[in-house]
């Protein structure tokens, strides 16, 4: 049977089970998949799982899943990490009340078949109002009194632009209750390194704990034409489909390329652990592999040379940031 993990300190895998591949977004995959997926996992040391009620059926697939392997893998020996606030895709299905709070949190216990939670995170922040979020009788409220109550080790916040972020850290800290945890996404990539500069700022207002998502800068960067739902301009967009086609020039793959610099950031910043979306085995073993790589060995010349010319790609683009809520979220377009 598993050993548990620490339960007094967040100590997460470097690389953390990114459960929104599970929302049926991406690509198709069985009942089966997944479980083989997580037992791979845990197999290979990844101790911590992140998913979300927004994510379609995620949290239901995850924790079906994980109740599968319990009796070789015990609720007690991986973290487990979902959000609150953002239900559905525009902001017309958000709810940042603390009332809802508590609905939401003891419905992903439910779907999660589990007592209780590692980490909550306020999810995507920036689609409401500053008070929607730190406010009395609001989510933050509501998350660290279930804090205190032991439902809930871990409160976080969530979002895509990284001052929104820094300013709710900020506001906590001055009140005294400072955020245990920052979850970023596509901010530590290829294209983009603003974590790294925010880094520092988080840790001064008592974040203690950093996660970076989406290494592949939501599929950005990966082995295929860009999709069209991605909210990247034009620019940006061919500038990964350059990379991309540099990289298989190259008999090098993109994907491996991001998720090796993204990695890397562990030693540029203080990064606890990089969130990957996997829902297949072969992806588990991918991700490990190449996090293995980048343990074990520096980039090559080639690795070195195709990355340099990668960066001037985006050079043009560097650190820009997209519009988040975009107008459709904002049931404006």
């Amino acid at each position: 049977m598993a050993k548990p993990v620490n339960q007094d300190k967040f100590e997460p895998s470097e690389v953390s089970f990114g459960a929104g591949a599970l929302s049926g977004n991406y690509d198709e995959f069985t009942e089966l998949d997944t479980v083989e997926a997580c037992k791979e996992a845990l197999l290979s040391g990844i101790n911590s799982f992140d998913t979300s009620p927004y994510y379609g059926k995620s949290e239901y697939i995850l924790g079906d899943a994980l109740l599968k392997i319990r009796d070789e893998f015990p609720r007690e020996s991986y973290y487990l990490a979902t959000k609150t606030g953002r239900f559905g895709y525009t902001v017309k299905e958000m709810d940042y009340s603390a009332k809802k709070t508590y609905e939401s949190v003891a419905e992903s216990m439910k779907r999660l078949h589990t007592d209780y939670l590692d980490v909550v995170y306020c999810h995507d922040v920036e689609f409401v109002k500053f008070e929607e979020v730190v406010g009395p009788n609001q989510a933050l409220e509501a998350l660290f009194d279930l804090k205190s109550q032991g439902k809930i080790k871990y409160v976080g916040c969530s979002a895509y632009p990284l001052d929104v972020l820094l300013k709710v850290a900020e506001y906590q800290h001055a009140k005294g209750q400072p955020l245990d945890i920052i979850l970023s996404y596509c901010h530590y990539t290829l294209q983009n390194t603003l974590f790294a500069e925010y880094a520092p700022k988080f840790k001064a207002a008592g974040v203690k704990y950093l996660m970076n998502a989406s290494p592949l800068c939501m599929a950005l960067l990966r082995d295929a034409k860009t999709p069209d739902w991605h909210p990247a301009h034009a620019g940006i967009r061919e500038a990964a489909d350059k990379a991309t086609a540099l990289a298989a020039k190259n008999g090098l793959s993109i994907s491996d390329l991001a998720s090796r610099f993204s990695f890397q950031g562990r030693d540029e910043f203080q990064l606890d652990s990089t969130v990957i979306g996997l829902a297949r085995k072969s992806e588990v073993q991918d991700a490990i592999r190449c996090w293995k790589d980048v343990k074990n060995r520096k980039n090559s010349e080639l690795e070195e040379k195709v990355l340099e010319e990668i960066h001037s790609y985006f050079e043009p683009y560097k650190n820009y940031s997209w519009q988040s809520p975009t107008d459709k979220e904002l049931c404006k377009a």
